[in-house]
């Protein structure tokens, strides 16, 4: 799986799905409403993962929060579908 290919599609989920891309001390995040996430490329891994923070100033602080890892073994549809359904269920919460 071609790592750049797959991080434009995942941003397109993140944006597909209502998240807007803001640049905050120099770093690319998702924001819904207060939420605040980036992916982070785990080379050693070979996973992704998003790394979350629920108000503007832990942003600013660097405190986020770690979920879950996408690993890149698994089918690039596989992966984008557990993305967005995690999008949907931990990071979209009303």
């Amino acid at each position: 799986m071609d790592y750049k290919a797959i991080v434009d599609k995942m941003e397109k989920t993140f944006i597909n799905l209502g998240f807007s891309p803001v640049i905050i001390n120099g770093i690319k995040f998702m924001r819904y409403k207060e939420c605040y996430c980036k992916m982070t490329f785990l080379r050693d891994w070979s996973a992704f993962v998003i790394e979350s923070a629920d108000n503007i100033q832990d942003v600013e602080k660097g405190v986020l929060e770690d979920g879950d890892l996408y690993y890149m073994d698994i089918s690039e549809s596989e992966l984008l579908s557990q993305l967005k359904s995690d999008l949907i269920n931990y990071y979209m919460n009303d």
